[in-house]
């Protein structure tokens, strides 16, 4: 009686090469620490202590809060880098008149430029930015890669809205961009 030594078959194949069985998995675990573990940058808006919504980022990019001031009903533009700390780096602040509640302090230097002051170097560092979205000012939220948003959109006027830098995963960023395309 002949004994069939014929392993053919449940993966008997994958196994008489460990070595390239052992490098195809070790390609697989460095592909996922490199595109799916390392971290990604985000915004995300709270209200409330629920989150609104959250957005993708380039590290060191810079965002711009924008808003009607309400005395002087001339637009005003708050600029932030998202630094790697998970902080916002207030950089300056450009703006069209001097008025109430406008800054006349030197916090850094200020410019002149096409009938904007540039107020400059300023360099306040902020774990998040909380504001009030006015009716008024109609707050927006910009990004620099052209991306723009109405926080009254997302609440009514008079409400506390935060916008905290927040790291993430890969995947994480996946899902989040498919929602915002989503338009949910």
């Amino acid at each position: 009686m002949k004994l069939s030594n014929n392993k053919v078959g449940k993966g008997y194949r994958l196994f008489r090469c460990p070595h390239l069985f052992i490098t195809f998995l070790f390609l697989i675990v460095i592909i996922f620490i490199c595109f799916i573990v390392r971290p990604v940058y985000s915004v995300k808006l709270y209200s409330e202590n629920t989150t609104i919504n959250q957005f993708i980022v380039k590290e060191n990019s810079e965002i711009y809060i924008d808003y009607t001031h309400s005395v002087m009903k001339t637009p005003v533009r708050d600029v932030f880098e998202i630094k790697r700390n998970n902080t916002f780096l207030l950089t300056r602040t450009e703006y069209s008149s001097f008025g109430a509640g406008l800054p006349t302090e030197n916090y850094g230097t200020i410019k002149l430029v096409d009938g904007v002051y540039i107020n400059s170097g300023i360099n306040k560092e902020l774990t998040n930015i909380s504001l009030r979205v006015g009716v008024i000012a109609n707050h927006r939220l910009s990004f620099e890669d052209g991306r723009s948003i109405y926080l009254k959109d997302y609440v009514e006027g008079g409400s506390l809205i935060t916008i905290k830098p927040v790291r993430i995963s890969k995947l994480q960023a996946f899902f989040i961009e498919g929602r915002n395309r989503s338009g949910r």
